[in-house]
Parts: C-alpha cells; sequence; structure tokens
C-alpha cells in the first residue's frame, strides 16, 4: 500500500502530466468504490470466516495491478487507464477493510489501545518502506515497483490464511450460519443502530467524516503537489514527505503502546488532534522552507496517528463483538466517504484559486468544526471506564 500511494498519483502527475482537478477526479475514483460497498462488505464479512475472506480479497488485488503492468508494458498507459484502476482497486478496498479491522475484536478489551496502537505501528512503517522503494520510481522505472506489488499482495494473501486457518470447529459453525436464512438489509440496520442509539458513536462518525473530506482530503491530492508545484521537487522528495509523515504516525502509536492503559477523554483527545492537525495545514499554506516542512509533517503524521489509533479504540470498546464489522465498515464509509467528496474539492480548488489559498481555507474550516464539537459534541466529555470507577 506504501508504493500504491505514491506511485498513484505520481504516475498521473508526473507521467501522465495531468492538471490537479484530474488529480483530484482520479483519487475520487480511487475512494468513491467505498460508499457504495463498504456497507456490504461488513454485512458479508460478519457472515463469513474471516481468514479465507481476507486471504481471497487480498490474492484478488493482483487482477488490477497486473492490469496496470500490462498498461505499462505496451506503452497503453492513459488517464481512462488509471480511472478503471482505481475503481477496481477501490471496490477491493471496500470489502477489505471491515474484515481486516473486525480482526481487532479477538484483542483483550481493556488492552485495545494497545492492539490498535501496534497495528498501526506495524502497518505504517511497512508503508514506509514502501514509500521508500516508490521514491526510487524515477530511476528504477514503474513495472518493477508495479512487480513487487504483484508479489507483496500474494505473500499478504498466503499469510493471512496460514495465521487465520478455518478450523473444523469453525467449519461446523460456518455450516450453520450459511443454512439459516440471512436477512442483508435487516443486519446492515443493526450495524447503523449501533450510532443512531449511541450519540457519542454518532459524534464520532461526524468527526471521522470531517477529517475524510478536511484532512485526508487536501492530504491526497496537495501533498504530490506540494512537492511538485510548491518546491518543483520530484517523485523523491513526494515519497521523502510520506516517510516523514509515517514516523509521525509510528512515533504516536508507540507512545500509545507504552501505555498501560487508556486515555481518560480519548473523545476529547480526539478533537485536540484534530484542531491541531488544521494549524499544521495552514502552516504548509506559506510553503516555509523545507527545513521547517519536513517538521511540522511529522507533528501532522503524529497526530494523524494519535487520532487513528483513539477513533478506533473508542469504537471497538463500544460494539458488540458480533457487529465490529458493521460498525467498522460505518466507520470506515464516514472516513472514506468524505475523502473522495474532500479529495475532488481540493484538486478543483487549487486549480482554481491555488495550494496556498486552499490550504489556508482548509485549516479555517478545521478550525470552526473544532471548535463546534468541543462546544456541542458529547466526544468531549466521554470518559474511559478506568477514569469513571
Amino acid at each position: 500500500m506504501g508504493v500504491h500511494t505514491i506511485l498513484f498519483p505520481w504516475l498521473i502527475i508526473g507521467v501522465l502530466e495531468q492538471s490537479p482537478s484530474r488529480l483530484g477526479l482520479a483519487q475520487m475514483a480511487l475512494l468513491l468504490p467505498n460508499l457504495l460497498f463498504i456497507l456490504p462488505g461488513g454485512v458479508v464479512s460478519d457472515g463469513r470466516h474471516r481468514g479465507t475472506w481476507l486471504s481471497l480479497l487480498y490474492a484478488l488485488y493482483i487482477l488490477p495491478v497486473g492490469l496496470l503492468s500490462v498498461a505499462v508494458a505496451t506503452d497503453q498507459l492513459s488517464f481512462s487507464m488509471m480511472l478503471l484502476f482505481a475503481i477496481s482497486f477501490g471496490t477491493i478496498s471496500a470489502f477489505v477493510q471491515p474484515a481486516r479491522e473486525s480482526l481487532l475484536g479477538y484483542a483483550d478489551q481493556t488492552l485495545m489501545h494497545q492492539a490498535v496502537a501496534k497495528v498501526v505501528a506495524v502497518q505504517f512503517v511497512a508503508q514506509g518502506v514502501g514509500f521508500f522503494f516508490a521514491g526510487q520510481i524515477e530511476d528504477v522505472g514503474v513495472l518493477p515497483l508495479l512487480a513487487l506489488q504483484v508479489c507483496m499482495f500474494a505473500f499478504s494473501a498466503w499469510c493471512i490464511r496460514q495465521c487465520h486457518p478455518l478450523m473444523k470447529s469453525t467449519q461446523g459453525i460456518a455450516a450453520e450460519s450459511t443454512s439459516e436464512p440471512r436477512n442483508p438489509l435487516a443486519e446492515l440496520r443493526k450495524g447503523f443502530n449501533l450510532f443512531s442509539e449511541n450519540r457519542a458513536l454518532l459524534h464520532l462518525v461526524f468527526l471521522v467524516f470531517a477529517t475524510g473530506f478536511l484532512a485526508f482530503g487536501v492530504y491526497l491530492v496537495g501533498m504530490p503537489l506540494i512537492a511538485k508545484q510548491g518546491y518543483g521537487g520530484g517523485a523523491q522528495l513526494y515519497a521523502g514527505l510520506q516517510i516523514t509523515f509515517t514516523l509521525g504516525i509510528v512515533s504516536a502509536n508507540l507512545g500509545v503502546m507504552k501505555r498501560a492503559k487508556m486515555f481518560k477523554r480519548p473523545g476529547r483527545l480526539m478533537i485536540i488532534s484534530f484542531l491541531w492537525r488544521g494549524s499544521l495545514v495552514g502552516i504548509v499554506a506559506f510553503l516555509p522552507s523545507l527545513w521547517v516542512l519536513f517538521p511540522v509533517v511529522y507533528v501532522w503524521g503524529f497526530f494523524s496517528g494519535l487520532s487513528m489509533t483513539l477513533g478506533r479504540t473508542i469504537l471497538h470498546n463500544q460494539v458488540p463483538h458480533a457487529l465490529r464489522s458493521r460498525a467498522a465498515s460505518v466507520y470506515q464509509l464516514s472516513l472514506f466517504g468524505g475523502a473522495p467528496l474532500g479529495a475532488w474539492a481540493s484538486g478543483m480548488a487549487i486549480q482554481t484559486v491555488g495550494l496556498s489559498t486552499t490550504f489556508i481555507t482548509i485549516a479555517s474550516l478545521t478550525l470552526i468544526v473544532s471548535l463546534v464539537a468541543a462546544l456541542r459534541s458529547p466526544l468531549w466529555s466521554l470518559a474511559t471506564e478506568e477514569s469513571t470507577n
């Protein structure tokens, strides 16, 4: 996924030399399938054996990456091909995310924050390695990187199958569950009811949607353009920024892993981290020198990593295990529902009013959302069980 994060936007603006608005459109195409399929993906996942299902899904990633490899090898790469790749890759991801997230349900609830932090840390360390390899695109070319992706997806599919095998007892349970008629709409409604009946969870998905639209949207489109247009750099500069951002995420989660207990006010800390990210976007808007930019991006990553862990921990601690895939799909829908809209809006805004004005606008909107959440949201006063005992 680290290779993909660098390679996908750089093929559009660095190889095909498309406009900012087209980059925003491509990022929207990549994330839009989440709006359509992530909720059905959660329902389907709750009725299947996670290891078998996830292994199949990771193997399916090979198809769009293979298609893109053929297009590059035959010199048929085009913007239309990139859109086709984005839609197919994003559709698979919509089914992967709730199934993968639900595996956290096997962790001890009192140590959920550590489990989430470990997952995030390992995930982003691996992505940082991918960023490094993808940053060499101008030296090694596109095809070796795509071949690396194919190998890693195949290896991931095998690893998941090995570490979460289908046991005989599980087969019996699966057979029983498949013999009973399922009502997908009723099952989906149960997932939504979790949020409509719990105001803290409802406000959590509102804040996650704002994160997707404002922070994630501007990051997906703005950062590659900052590297290319703002600083006149290439793929290596963009990869360097991504690695720095990732180091911030990993640092935050290493800190969380060392905590014996969860933060007393996780919702309040999540709102504060959202505010800080908006402030840092405002600093980036002025295109500071690189010795300022990299520390700012690191801190931006730190608060992003902290927010990821806090949000997912709040979710898992308040949702029954049997409904975790559905709850995770609603949570991910909020994030990736806002992100494609934010990516498209950011691309259009950057092309219309420029990088700096767009970043300042995003920072201002983040400030407003943070203040409203601090004054009106139950997340601000949400306490962990340890702090209320």
